[in-house]
């Protein structure tokens, strides 16, 4: 399973910062991928954050109400994107060693 950083959005570009201002999923909460996940609030504006993939919401790591700067992981999600792509690697040589004895 791979970890997915959530990071702070940069909303404009003049700001270099914004507040989290309230989760919308806990930790162990399946997220789908653009459904929202977090609000940000800046001196420009306020917005819902979409999860950047779909999987599990593992880790919070910037609680509700911190200001933190653009480009900050604030939270991590779980997907199994990763063992999906190595499972069929693994069982491609497989049949190919089974052509072998003719």
């Amino acid at each position: 399973m791979a970890k997915i950083d959530v990071i702070m959005p940069q909303m404009g570009e003049s700001i270099a910062e914004g507040t989290l201002s309230r989760w919308i999923k806990k930790v162990g909460d399946a997220v789908k991928r653009d459904e929202p996940i977090f609000e940000i609030s800046t001196d420009k504006v306020d917005a819902e954050i979409p999860a950047p993939t779909a999987g599990t919401l593992a880790e919070i790591l910037v609680q509700e109400g911190e200001t933190v700067a653009v480009q900050t992981v604030v939270a991590k999600i779980e997907t199994d994107a990763a063992a999906a792509a190595e499972a069929p690697a693994a069982a491609a040589p497989a049949p190919a060693a089974s052509a072998a004895p003719a």
